[in-house]
């Protein structure tokens, strides 16, 4: 039951931001929300800051630790020159509310057996560098993105790790 309260509150958490930067910044389009698929899976904003710079904020389970919220700081390169694709690049934190998730490994001695594994995190905290590629179609309101990058595990024990995630937002 923890863990829903703790889903819920990041929820609504992340759409009353949504909702006052928005409200802050109509003129300009500068929010992106969609869904990513990766670590973690789940819902993504961008929120452009000027001069190509950027708050890459993203929600949802992960085998860091379910709910995982991340927030990257992120500046924009251009280095093909164009305006539909761009690449970027930054760092940021990942915080962990609860434990990771279920591992299952699959042993090749005989009688085909399956292992598995729950790691118990519990609170993590990460630090994080992200490198990506956006593509904007010119005439429609969305960001097609591919990210990568590894994940710094500060807590508990030192771990890296590497994270990816490819996913769409609609600008707002």
């Amino acid at each position: 039951m923890k863990k829903e309260k703790l889903f819920l509150i990041a929820v609504i958490l992340l759409l009353n931001t949504v909702s006052i930067l928005k409200a802050q910044d109509t003129a300009r389009k500068n929010i992106g929300i969609g869904l990513m698929i990766g670590d973690p899976i789940g819902i993504t904003m961008k929120y452009s800051l000027g001069n190509g710079k950027a708050l890459d904020i993203s929600f949802g389970p992960d085998y860091f630790g379910s709910p995982r919220l991340q927030i990257d700081k992120v500046k924009t390169f251009d280095p093909f020159l164009s305006t539909a694709v761009k690449t970027y690049a930054g760092g940021g934190l990942a915080i962990a509310f609860a434990k990771g998730t279920t591992d299952m490994f699959y042993s090749r001695e005989p009688g085909n057996e399956w292992f598995t594994s729950k790691e118990d995190h519990g609170f993590q905290l990460g630090a994080r560098a992200i490198f990506g590629l956006n593509f904007r179609p010119q005439r429609l309101p969305l960001e097609l993105f591919i990210e990568s990058g590894p994940l710094l595990g500060l807590t508990r024990m030192l771990d890296i790790d590497f994270d990816g995630a490819v996913g769409v937002r609609v600008k707002l």
